[in-house]
């Protein structure tokens, strides 16, 4: 069983959700969901956005070094990030030699690189020093859109664990209202999805936990008449 499987069944099942334990993702064929609702034909798929395993695992060349060089690289960094972003560079042939290699630095150490405005892309945040982690809806509806291209049958929901930042990113573009661009575009996603009901639940990333008697969750169920319905639940 993948991280975070039962944990979102006992959270469900907290809500009155019933399972049918008879079920398991046995791989008897293609892309099966992790659970099964009791005496209904629909399924339970269970994800995360991308960071669940950016946990560092092991003792990199970073590491290896002194606290003091350590103090010294991060600082450093920080520095180019900040430079980068105000681009002060001068244009000359100097100037560009040193974005080029600011650029390279900020990627080695953060996993981040500037130059790119594609959202859709991801971090590389597992090949790099000290890890960032870029909480946005985008991570949401990546999974949305990734997990829908497995499960297009249209009777499985989707439960993504989501970064509490992420959450909190999320019920702020939620409380922002139709005004802000962003909020109808969230919400076509999930419906133009094949997920009859997504389920976007908080857990914590540092600790790897997940709260299962209270957590923070949100339910998006699509309605009959082609619209969608939202709340804390």
């Amino acid at each position: 069983m993948k991280q975070g499987e039962q944990e979102a069944k006992m959270i469900l099942v907290r809500k009155g959700v019933a399972f049918d334990d008879n079920y398991h993702d046995d791989n008897s064929r293609p892309s099966m969901p992790d659970f099964k609702y009791l005496d209904e034909e629909r399924f339970l798929e269970v994800t995360h956005t991308l960071h669940n395993n950016a946990i560092i695992t092991h003792i990199n060349r970073f590491h290896r070094k002194s606290t003091a060089e350590q103090l010294e690289i991060m600082e450093k960094a920080r520095n180019v990030y900040d430079r980068i972003h105000e681009y002060r560079y001068p244009n000359t042939e100097e100037g560009m030699a040193q974005y080029r290699c600011d650029l390279k630095l900020v990627k080695s150490h953060m996993g981040y690189d500037p130059t790119k405005w594609d959202f859709a892309e991801k971090l590389y945040e597992f090949y790099c020093d000290s890890p960032i982690i870029e909480c946005s809806t985008e991570n949401i509806l990546r999974e949305v859109r990734e997990k829908g291209e497995k499960h297009k049958s249209g009777n499985t929901d989707l439960f993504i664990f989501v970064l509490e930042d992420e959450f909190r990113v999320m019920m702020d573009l939620l409380h922002s209202g139709p005004q802000n661009g962003c909020y109808g575009a969230f919400f076509k996603a999930i419906l133009r999805s094949p997920f009859p009901a997504v389920y976007v639940c908080a857990w914590n990333w540092e600790t790897q936990t997940y709260e299962i008697d209270d957590p923070l969750i949100m339910k998006f169920e699509k309605t009959e008449n082609g619209g969608m319905v939202a709340g804390r639940i």
